[in-house]
């Protein structure tokens, strides 16, 4: 396995526009916008772990604030400043590293972008928070388990514990006063963590009056590429991303699904200069990938499954990604397929 390239396919996966998805859409408006009225934060959530989730969604959009963070996992930490404003209704996010490279990502709207799940009729749409939420618990519980104490503000922990085998359960510690996450955990099968991010220090908490105005991706970033997974977890749909991407300079398709709180990315394309990742499970930071080589039109072709996600979810992925035969003087053939 070459150092290079899993860094290149880490670059494609952590800074794709729907890195790190997490649903929260509203309702559209008299102006045909969806948007979030922050007036929900007024409401009473009780002690029942769905309420508080879904509040969370909403706190996270309509705050504005300042905050030192830091991101520990699989033996490697970073800490980072992050900014999220809000003018006139819409959010801007910007993500500055203390340490390491010097990095700075800026984002207009909310960086873990807009959860899009399925119609009966397999038509994508923009899910609202009452959809993520709903959504979610067929495929999680949440349960509120202690309170706790984070960055000096007070705190819910919920559990959120998946229903099957398929994918990984998550710990939150939610401030009480705002609703906003404080430190964030993803768990293994055995209850241990393996990536936290938490905030140390949260300056200039303001909240928004009045609605928040979303910015959807465009629906047209959901082009066929040459090949389809045959099969994915339950509850797992396709989301807006671009389709082409550079891997150390060779061009490779890749499709992003969500269930709105993990996410899946899926990579196919020939090998270049035998720069393949190696066949089999690799852990790549937090993520895990499986990777699948195989002879497609004479070439050959390697197939990515990288999440944050069991290596077994994984590899099934890849052994079941469906390549399509060349038509047309050698263009890719297309399909639809319903996750």
């Amino acid at each position: 396995m070459r150092q290079w390239f899993c860094a290149s396919l880490m670059g494609a996966v952590l800074f794709s526009p729907l890195s790190a998805v997490q649903a929260d859409a509203g309702e559209p408006g008299s102006n045909g916008r969806a948007q979030i009225s922050c007036s929900q934060l007024d409401q009473e959530v009780g002690d029942k772990g769905d309420q508080w989730f879904r509040r969370s969604l909403v706190a996270e959009r309509c705050h504005a604030f300042q905050a030192v963070a830091l991101r520990l996992g699989m033996g490697s930490l970073r800490t980072f400043l992050f900014e999220h404003r809000i003018d006139d209704g819409q959010e801007q996010e910007r993500i500055q590293f203390l340490d390491g490279p010097a990095e700075t990502i800026e984002h207009q709207g909310h960086s873990p972008g807009l959860w899009w799940t399925q119609r009966p009729d397999g038509s994508a749409h923009l899910a609202s928070i009452d959809d993520t939420v709903e959504q979610l618990q067929k495929h999680y519980d949440f349960r509120l388990i202690a309170r706790d104490v984070v960055a000096g503000r007070r705190a819910v922990v919920l559990d959120v514990t998946p229903r099957d085998d398929q994918r990984l359960p998550h710990r939150l510690w939610l401030d009480i006063a705002s609703g906003l996450p404080l430190r964030q955990q993803l768990l293994n099968a055995q209850g241990q963590a393996v990536d936290t991010v938490q905030i140390v220090r949260i300056d200039s908490l303001v909240r928004a009056q009045g609605k928040i105005y979303l910015q959807e991706p465009d629906s047209d970033d959901m082009l066929d590429a040459a090949w389809q997974p045959d099969w994915l977890p339950q509850g797992f749909y396709r989301q807006p991303a671009a389709l082409d991407v550079t891997l150390n300079d060779a061009s490779i398709e890749r499709e992003i699904y969500s269930d709105g709180l993990a996410t899946l990315s899926i990579f196919a394309g020939p090998v270049k200069d035998n720069t393949a990742l190696r066949e089999g499970v690799h852990q790549l930071g937090n993520f895990r990938a499986a990777a699948r080589h195989l002879q497609h039109d004479g070439q050959s072709w390697q197939v990515i499954a990288v999440g944050a996600m069991p290596a077994s979810v994984l590899t099934h992925v890849v052994s079941q990604v469906h390549l399509q035969p060349a038509e047309d003087g050698g263009q890719p053939a297309s399909s639809e397929t319903s996750p």
